[in-house]
């Protein structure tokens, strides 16, 4: 019988999810993860995918915790060994009974509680966000004309205004193209999980998004510069990063009286949509839709960390589904 290496088959099973068009986010997390893990089991001689037994994963686990890894944290290493011995098993190099995941346990994970912005600290936020796009420097020579500050702050405040009123992930933001951005509404194309979706949004948006187009054009043809094809761009003209827009972000939040739970990202400002829709009475399939998920569990998971029990127990009580 051939002896497969598991070097080898990660080759293979990289080269598979890229060809099935899994996200390159996904498929890096899983090289990461399981290079990680094949380095442990290197350590205890063990080199081919037979001779892994569910005992070497469970003590892989235990290693990251004494590392001081957090239990999520070692679930997701756990979820990337699940996804490559069901390769395996797929491609029927091992049999369904003989995958040692099946015998391995999730870790139990503390329930954290999610701080999130209040109204204060978004109006906050927004009303310093707006104050700089009114920010006119004298021009000082024709490198500095202020055209660029006058562009990255119109920008910032356009990001912030459709993180808090969509609660889309910063990934979706920065892949927004002109074409998307209507009146009323805004089309996500290729979301999480390759699904399009729509999120409504609020006039305000719309108008700052046609100050914002007006101020890049000016400053990209003052620069001589043919910008990409993306709403959120940089000042070389090239496609907005996460990166970036989470150190924009964190720049205006430390501006404010923001809590020092806080964390000031992207990312919260999508609890903040989440919460303020629980708040209102939105029933939670409708939340399901908004925020993009594929299963309501993981909606459910996601209000709960909130720490809104009441509310939560409240929407999903009442949801139009749940009473027919």
């Amino acid at each position: 019988m051939q002896k497969y290496t598991l070097e080898e088959l990660l080759e293979e099973m990289l080269f598979s999810e890229r060809a099935r068009g899994i996200s390159q986010k996904t498929v890096k997390k899983h090289q990461k993860f399981l290079m990680l893990f094949f380095s442990y089991l290197e350590n205890e001689h063990v080199y081919f995918l037979e001779d892994v037994t569910p005992k070497q994963i469970r003590y892989f686990m235990l290693s990251k915790l004494e590392e001081g890894c957090a239990e999520s944290y070692i679930n997701t290493h756990l979820r990337s060994i699940r996804a490559f011995f069901k390769y395996c098993v797929d491609e029927e190099y091992i049999k369904y009974d003989a995958n040692p995941c099946l015998r391995v346990k999730w870790m139990k994970e503390r329930k954290v509680v999610i701080q999130t912005f209040d109204d204060r600290e978004i109006k906050e936020m927004l009303v310093l966000a707006k104050k700089l796009t009114f920010f006119k420097p004298k021009k000082m020579d024709k490198f500095h004309t202020g055209y660029q500050t006058r562009f990255t702050n119109q920008r910032d405040y356009l990001l912030l205004l459709i993180l808090v009123d969509t609660g889309m992930r910063i990934n979706e933001v920065i892949n927004l193209r002109d074409s998307h951005i209507s009146e009323k509404e805004i089309f996500i194309e290729n979301a999480k999980g390759k699904k399009d979706r729509v999120v409504h949004c609020s006039p305000l948006i719309y108008k700052e998004f046609l100050k914002y187009k007006r101020v890049s054009k000016s400053f990209f043809e003052y620069n001589n510069l043919k910008p990409d094809d993306y709403v959120f761009l940089t000042k070389a003209g090239k496609q907005y990063n996460a990166l970036l827009a989470e150190r924009a972000v964190l720049k205006i939040g430390k501006e404010c009286q923001i809590r020092k739970a806080i964390r000031i990202s992207p990312h919260s400002f999508r609890h903040y949509f989440a919460q303020k829709l629980v708040r209102n009475g939105t029933d939670i399939y409708t939340i399901q839709k908004l925020l993009g998920h594929a299963s309501i569990k993981t909606t459910e998971v996601y209000l709960r960390s909130l720490n809104i029990e009441n509310e939560v127990a409240r929407v999903i009580k009442f949801s139009p589904l749940q009473t027919i």
